[in-house]
């Protein structure tokens, strides 16, 4: 995986590249220079020096070019390009000596009040400071400089005389104001400098940007990496959801089963019915927790039919009187009770397995939603749904942390359809109702969720909280990817672009307006009928 130090090598690289490709073309403006000077001294000799001269630049610079062509991936080390840098100032000095020593008697000053090194210098030196190194270039600087004035003096060995006065006198052939050449030495030491200082605070703000963006994208790297871990977090929660989907409904089609074969055994027994109600009610009516609904079932025994035991159990059921309250009677009159008692068994076994299904089914429900979640852009396919539904399946979700820390209310039209990717659209509800979450307080959290029908015959699902509000300043940014106003570790900013474009993708709209105390989110989409595509409730 390409990490961001890693892009910021290549990228670190690819400058060193392009300076030394600059470089590069300076040594063959030499060249060409070093070709101009040598015809104009054909037979002559300085014209030597010259050709050597053109013929190392040009060969080296050529050589450098397809070294560099072929190291893309391998960079190249500073110190050997110093070390071919301080190869290159060597020949210039060198090369500017031989000058000196080659023109004839009387005009050995020539080379020196001619001398084109300055401007040579001033490109190398830009150059290297800014590709390579700043000390390298101020020593570099020194070198010249001191190169230059042994040149001066070397000239002065061969016959040529200077001028230490301090007054500005003509120069000749053969004479040399050495005021003047201090003048273009303490120039040189200047355009060293001002280099220097200039490359130096170029770099700064170059460093100063390359850490930001090295700080911004360990930061994209990092929510990729997470954001990968939710992929196949929830590829794995989709895996584990359909395991765990198969045995419920295993369990909730035997528990049907037991329920319902119970139910056809004790249809077809006959009825076993005594007239012993009245005794069995007052024996237990001794206990003050049952009085008030034996009293209530004593009433209820004078009406009903004496053969309908079904009906009994199930009132006695709904008043809370199993067949455990009668556990203490006798055994004569257990038999005689007996089937009144097997339906009592029966009716809170039936209300047992009504919670047991109850459970199961918003499980079941849970489980659907999480899968629907894990792969949310696979399914692209849309159908009519109602979208009061979704977002109860929603809520369902997050209900437990609703009641025990927000206040959540809801105004919700249940006859509004419309035509949109359901998971999709399950993935919006899920985003904007965690952010209303986490944007409002503990225990005082007020969360309010309405669909309606708008006056633009829209559907408009609003999602209302009373926490701290988006600042003013950032509000243009909020559906910009990788864009958060929570804090650090809690969001990755992608939520909101998710939602933007999967509301795009449903032909609809996202809006909001926030002040502090006050956020509201609107998601508008256009209402459809099941019968606009040729679907039956």
């Amino acid at each position: 995986m390409v990490t961001s130090s890693s892009l910021l090598l290549q990228f670190s690289n690819q400058m060193k590249s392009k300076g030394l490709l600059i470089l590069i073309s300076i040594r063959m403006v030499i060249g060409w220079i070093g070709v101009v000077a040598s015809v104009l001294n054909f037979g002559k000799p300085p014209f030597y020096i010259a050709f050597g001269f053109t013929l190392y630049f040009f060969i080296t610079s050529f050589l450098g070019k397809h070294f560099l062509q072929n190291k893309q991936t391998n960079p190249i080390g500073n110190r050997w390009i110093m070390l071919f840098l301080g190869i290159d100032f060597i020949v210039l000095l060198f090369g500017f000596c031989l000058s000196i020593f080659a023109h004839p008697e009387g005009m050995k000053a020539l080379p020196i009040q001619n001398s084109i090194f300055f401007s040579l210098f001033f490109l190398y030196q830009l150059t290297i400071s800014f590709f390579l190194h700043r000390t390298f270039s101020i020593v570099m600087g020194i070198i010249v400089s001191c190169g230059y004035l042994s040149g001066i003096f070397f000239a002065h060995q061969l016959g040529v005389e200077i001028d230490y006065g301090y007054q500005l006198s003509p120069q000749g052939p053969n004479r040399v104001v050495f005021v003047l050449e201090i003048l273009k030495v303490i120039l040189l030491i200047a355009k060293t400098i001002c280099i220097v200082k200039l490359v130096s605070f170029l770099l700064d703000i170059l460093e100063n940007n390359n850490q930001k963006l090295a700080n911004e994208l360990n930061e994209r790297e990092s929510s990729l990496i997470q954001t990968d871990r939710l992929v196949t977090l929830g590829s794995l929660a989709s895996n584990v959801a359909h395991e765990i989907k198969n045995p419920l409904a295993g369990i909730l089609s035997m528990v049907n089963f037991l329920l319902e074969e119970e139910r056809r055994y004790l249809t077809n027994r006959e009825p076993l019915w005594k007239e012993k109600e009245e005794r069995i009610i007052w024996k237990h009516r001794t206990k003050k927790q049952k009085r008030e609904e034996l009293d209530v079932i004593l009433q209820l025994f004078s009406f009903l039919p004496r053969n309908d035991a079904f009906y009994l159990a199930d009132r006695c059921i709904d008043l809370g009187i199993d067949y455990k309250s009668f556990e203490g009677m006798g055994a004569e009159e257990g038999r005689d009770w007996e089937f009144v008692f097997a339906w009592l068994k029966y009716k809170t076994m039936e209300n047992a397995n009504l919670l047991i299904s109850n459970s199961i089914h918003r499980t079941e429900k849970v489980i659907s939603t999480f899968q629907q979640f894990s792969k949310p852009f696979q399914n692209t396919e849309k159908e009519v749904v109602r979208i009061g539904d979704g977002l109860r399946d929603i809520l369902i979700l997050y209900s437990q942390y609703l009641a025990m820390n927000r206040n959540l209310s809801t105004e919700i039209d249940d006859r509004l359809e419309a035509y949109v990717n359901e998971p999709a659209i399950k993935l919006v509800w899920s985003h904007l109702i965690y952010n209303a979450i986490q944007a409002t307080p503990h225990k005082s959290g007020e969360i309010h969720v309405k669909v309606f029908r708008n006056d633009e015959n829209q559907i408009e699902v609003n999602f209302m909280d009373n926490g701290i509000g988006i600042p003013s300043h950032l509000q243009s940014s909020i559906f910009q990817p990788f864009f958060t106003t929570k804090e650090k570790g809690e969001g990755i900013g992608l939520g909101l672009f998710i939602c933007k474009n999967i509301i795009n993708d449903q032909a609809g709209t996202i809006h909001f307006h926030s002040e502090p105390g006050k956020t509201i989110f609107c998601v508008c989409l256009p209402e459809t009928k099941r019968m606009d595509h040729g679907l039956d409730e």
